[in-house]
């Protein structure tokens, strides 16, 4: 599951944060946005640091990270607690996700060259696509495999650190090359999982009857009902 199966424990150690949001009356949609802007903040740090050859920005990649997860999480935990919960706010969370991914590891272009940014960031979007698919299809979003958001975010950061102590690039490249590779793992995976459930007979029949349950694809329910903040 990778870092995904730690999630409950992550967001139950933001509980204050999220009543302090919750008593301010933040919107969902403003967290959304504010992780976007996060994780634009950490791949400005990276760009910095590489044109800059100023390996110290890259120490700040990690708590960006960090604070971008933060965020990602608390956004539907609070959308739930508000009741703001709306179908149309998955669709956002969706973008926003993608938006965040492409802005952290787009900016490794800087450092470890387009061509290698740029297969780090399609590989990170099939993978989101076969989650997504799962949840079309079944109605359930597949979180399952060993390069899921959080983890792309925890590798690049780990090669950000390495970087900085290193001195050299040769860590975000090193960082990118396990994201690819992972993130082609977890997609293929999440597809033989769905072409599994939907190859048994019973949930054969229950699609035909246009129904959509299969129970062993995970389910995600901060990002299904997630809040359009409205």
């Amino acid at each position: 599951m990778g870092l995904y199966a730690i999630k409950p424990w992550f967001v139950a150690r933001l509980g204050r944060v999220e009543d302090a949001l919750v008593r301010r009356r933040v919107r969902p949609n403003v967290i959304t946005a504010t992780a976007i802007i996060v994780s634009i903040a950490a791949g400005a740090a990276i760009a910095l640091g590489g044109m800059l050859e100023q390996p110290l920005w890259w120490l700040a990649v990690p708590p960006l990270v960090l604070a971008r997860l933060a965020l990602n999480a608390l956004d539907g935990s609070v959308a739930r607690r508000t009741g703001r919960a709306r179908p149309f706010g998955a669709a956002l969370n969706e973008l926003g996700d993608r938006a965040c991914d492409a802005a952290l590891l787009g900016a490794t272009a800087t450092v470890a060259g387009p061509a290698l940014a740029l297969g780090a960031v399609a590989a990170s979007q099939v993978v989101s696509i076969t989650g997504v698919t799962a949840q079309a299809i079944t109605g359930r979003r597949d979180t399952s495999g060993p390069m899921g958001k959080a983890d792309r975010a925890a590798v690049v950061a780990a090669g950000a650190v390495g970087g900085a102590l290193l001195g050299s690039t040769r860590p975000f490249v090193i960082a990118l090359w396990v994201v690819i590779g992972g993130a082609l793992i977890t997609a293929a995976l999440r597809m033989l999982r769905l072409r599994r459930a939907l190859a048994r007979p019973q949930v054969a029949s229950l699609l035909a009857q246009g129904e959509v349950a299969i129970p062993d694809v995970p389910v995600v329910e901060e990002e299904m009902l997630y809040a359009i903040g409205r």
